[in-house]
């Protein structure tokens, strides 16, 4: 049988990676089809609204899919959207046997598919590559789950641990490598979260850039309570903005929102957390943004931005870029003033993977209780 040959499901996550900054809000997802040993057909999910990576394999492979096996990253759909529901192709193919590495977390599939396949008497096998598959896909794994995206903080320091000078300037800490890495990871991202006081002080444009070739143009979201930002701010400029502020009735700030809508800024009002507060909650944000189908969400912002998504324990990972300067004083990563004991608890966070890009150090981290605290 073709499914012992774990080589066949390797190639799968191969091709699923070619999609990783063009399939959002659908997985990334891989497919080959192997008959007699050898693999005759494959193919891997562009973007949405097009063939599923198991469509593209069985118009590959032709009338060489019959009798064939399938190996796929994810368990193929079994309903109709904006494309057929897979299952239909692959009965249709006849195709014998499919192999998946993890079932469809949407609970519109959720095991489905792999019933439907079965009834009509085709061999289906789950492989046991669950953490490679969610590693393909944090984020939809998360929000089919739990409503929420893959929520992933991008920082950049110095040796000495700073994030920034006292002035607010972070231009540049890191290398031109590290840089470029960071762009990349953006690219994979539906949204870039900032806050006010980033876009007022830096004015970036957070597109996902290689030199001057935009790599992608993901969702950018302004947290900006107290309608700090000016319309003609770069964040605006290119591509969709979201803006996010507390519900509010004094006349000055209901103009500037209607003023923003008009220039197709999209301001979304949220209640405050608290009684004569002046924020609202983050997680409510999030909750809103995975409505709108985001699955991973790239934060680059200041200590005030990230100690709020800290405190709320919203964060599922760190994407740190060590410098190998020294500052002298600055800005910390997360304000921990006031609270005790900090040396004295247990690390909340382990590392995933380290590696060099360029002259600086990369770092992706987790929660501890990730379970998986080993260098990749």
């Amino acid at each position: 049988m073709g499914s012992l040959n774990c080589t066949f499901m390797d190639r799968a996550f191969e091709l699923a990676e070619r999609g990783l900054n063009t399939t959002m809000p659908n997985p990334r997802v891989g497919c080959v089809i192997v008959n007699g040993g050898k693999i005759v057909g494959e193919g891997y999910h562009r973007r949405s609204g097009e063939d599923h990576a198991e469509v593209v394999a069985i118009k590959s492979a032709g009338e060489k899919a019959r009798n064939g096996s399938m190996y796929v990253t994810l368990e193929p759909c079994c309903f109709k959207g904006k494309t057929g529901a897979c299952t239909d192709e692959i009965i249709r193919s006849g195709i014998s046997e499919v192999i998946v590495a993890s079932r469809d977390p949407n609970p519109r599939v959720a095991g489905k598919g792999l019933l439907r396949l079965e009834e009509k008497g085709i061999s289906v096998s789950t492989r046991k590559d669950l953490e490679k598959a969610i590693e393909l896909n944090p984020g939809f794994f998360k929000r089919m789950t739990k409503g929420l995206p893959w929520v992933r903080v991008k920082i950049a320091k110095s040796l000495d641990g700073y994030i920034a000078m006292d002035s607010g300037e972070s231009k540049w800490i890191t290398g031109p490598k590290a840089r470029e890495d960071g762009h990349r990871w953006r690219a994979r991202s539906c949204c870039i979260l900032t806050g006010s006081q980033t876009v007022r002080q830096d004015n970036p444009r957070l597109t996902a850039r290689d030199g001057e070739r935009i790599l992608s143009n993901p969702i950018k979201v302004i947290v900006d309570p107290n309608l700090i930002c000016e319309i003609t701010s770069n964040v605006f400029a290119e591509g969709n903005a979201m803006l996010a502020t507390v519900k509010t009735e004094e006349s000055n700030k209901t103009k500037k929102i209607e003023a923003m809508r008009d220039r197709n800024i999209n301001v979304i009002e949220f209640p405050t957390a608290e009684s004569k507060s002046n924020r609202f909650s983050l997680k409510s944000l999030l909750a809103e943004l995975a409505k709108q189908e985001c699955n991973e969400v790239q934060v680059e912002a200041g200590p005030g931005l990230i100690t709020s998504l800290s405190n709320e324990k919203v964060i599922d990972e760190f994407l740190v870029y060590q410098s190998p300067k020294i500052l002298g004083s600055g800005l910390s990563l997360i304000d921990k003033i006031g609270e005790k004991n900090v040396l004295k608890k247990k690390g909340d966070w382990c590392y995933k993977s380290t590696c060099m890009i360029g002259e600086d150090i990369r770092m992706i981290l987790r929660r501890s209780e990730c379970g998986d605290c080993s260098f990749e």
